[in-house]
């Protein structure tokens, strides 16, 4: 039964947020006070990652507690099963009162997957994202629509401006608090008894890499060449020397005002993600839920930023696979505290159902880490699994895996050779470990544990046949136009302009 002595649950999820990135996370320049205080107030994940460096995967992941390989989500184009149950649906069959405001990046004609309610849609219509028609964001970025993956261009379309995901991170923040106070009203006049889980979906800091002006001259002057990370290309994985020659990433070399322009404009986006956050807890506090609401802040996967010669995700390096992570609220007892346990964002929906004492989701491969949250880490098994496929037309490094535990992670790639990392003692993964003969005891062990109760046939079974299928679902999405399951949340397209760049600078190839 519905019960006000269980505390509401505010989850807010970005996209692509590097957790370094952070004031609280050490970081000497990036301005994040709003995200930052959920730690002084809480506890600080220091080394949480995501189960898949890729939004829709990831995502999935983290809804149902399963692996991408378990769910079949091994790309943006897969629709996760709505027979498979959500940690919403846990929650609502508590009692709470759930809704998703923004992004989640479900595929299919099921947009809910156990929310009860979806107060402002996703930003592209991502119900037929596919390999034929792409993610129906023409309208929203306009003359930006090439910048949200990888390649040249990204980087080439950066600095200060206005985008259509700025516009849509303002929306779903005014929705946001618009609900937050009205949910405080209603509470006071008793017209609601039952406490909720909302789940708040913003784009940023994903690119494009354009800022809000106010936001980029905020490290215009900050940010020199110096602060550009040096890429060690010499050291890299041969996949992922393979993708730079795909998006020909030496060829010509990158400008280095160009790399420079992405990094004002990443720390830029993500001060100007803060100032949402800013307004959201301002929101909880005037209507007066603060002090009974668990707030979560985490991202779906990071950001390389040039780091290893990367741009955007997909990789298991630090920066693609790493993922902020901060909690604070009622049942958080220990605060301004940082967890070094290695954690998963598959955990994260378990551990917040037990914190609730609602029922815990079944057949799942996350684990609650309510003992870290409770000063137990003996209690936990300080490790975390991640999965990938290849982002390349290749079969080099189709399926992929990797294994974090206490300071050493292990990357296996199909048919490729296996990295080994101390991050404790390399936190830039600048030194591969796998053929040092003093690290071959545990590099057995975890390779042994990786394998475990992984069917790597299955998976790579399943990888191959998602592209025919997805292939012809979306031929047929490009002949027949399918209308979208929820409305545009915008009633006239959103501006993009990257301030001193005309609009034919934005369309070139060059």
């Amino acid at each position: 039964m519905p019960s006000r002595n269980k505390p509401n649950v505010l989850i807010i999820m970005s996209d692509q947020h590097h957790h370094r990135f952070l004031g609280s996370a050490g970081h000497e320049l990036v301005q994040t006070p709003n995200i930052d205080s959920i730690a002084a107030r809480g506890l600080r994940f220091a080394n949480a990652y995501c189960p898949f460096p890729l939004c829709g995967p990831s995502r999935m992941a983290f809804m149902t507690g399963r692996y991408p390989s378990s769910t079949g989500c091994l790309t943006n184009h897969c629709q996760l099963s709505s027979d498979i149950p959500t940690y919403a649906h846990a929650f609502g069959a508590a009692g709470y009162d759930t809704l998703l405001s923004g992004r989640m990046h479900f595929v299919g004609t099921d947009q809910r997957h156990g929310f009860d309610e979806r107060i402002i849609a996703d930003c592209g219509g991502t119900a037929y994202i596919n390999p034929v028609t792409g993610w129906k964001l023409e309208e929203v970025l306009g003359p930006l629509i090439d910048t949200p993956g990888m390649g040249r261009t990204p980087l080439r379309k950066s600095g200060p401006g206005h985008t259509g995901y700025h516009a849509y991170d303002q929306a779903v923040c005014t929705t946001t608090t618009e609900w937050l106070h009205q949910r405080g009203r209603d509470l006071a006049d008793g017209k609601v008894d039952s406490p909720f889980m909302m789940t708040v979906g913003f784009t940023s800091p994903h690119c494009p890499f354009v800022a809000p002006p106010q936001d980029y001259a905020m490290y215009e002057d900050k940010i020199t060449v110096d602060h550009l990370p040096d890429p060690r290309l010499d050291e890299i994985h041969d996949l992922h020397r393979t993708i730079r020659e795909h998006w020909h990433l030496d060829d010509p070399p990158l400008p280095i005002e160009w790399q420079r322009r992405t990094a004002v404009a990443y720390h830029g986006l993500c001060t100007f993600l803060d100032r949402l956050v800013g307004r959201i807890f301002a929101a909880l506090e005037s209507s007066g839920l603060a002090d009974e609401t668990i707030v979560v802040y985490t991202s779906d996967h990071g950001e390389q930023l040039g780091e290893h010669g990367l741009w955007w995700k997909s990789t298991f390096y630090e920066g693609s696979l790493g993922v902020p992570l901060l909690i604070a609220g009622p049942g958080i007892e220990k605060t301004g505290q940082v967890v070094s346990q290695n954690v998963g964002l598959m955990d994260l929906g378990p551990t917040l159902l037990e914190l609730v004492g609602a029922t815990p989701l079944p057949n799942i491969d996350g684990q609650s880490f309510r003992s870290l949250i409770d000063g137990h880490p003996g209690d936990w098994s300080d490790q975390t699994i991640a999965e990938a496929t290849s982002p390349l037309p290749t079969s080099a490094g189709t399926i992929q895996r990797a294994i974090r535990k206490g300071p050493w992670k292990l990357c296996y790639y199909h048919g490729m050779r296996i990295q080994l990392f101390n991050i404790e003692e390399d936190p830039l993964e600048h030194h591969d470990r796998w053929n040092d003969p003093a690290c071959s005891a545990i590099a057995g062990d975890l390779a042994e544990e990786l394998c475990q109760d992984w069917d790597q046939e299955r998976m790579l079974r399943t990888s191959n046949s998602k592209k025919a299928e997805q292939h012809l679902i979306g031929q047929w999405v490009k002949k027949n136009q399918p209308a979208e399951p929820d409305d545009l949340w915008y009633d006239t397209p959103p501006e993009n302009v990257i301030v001193d760049r005309t609009d034919s600078d934005l369309r070139s190839k060059k």
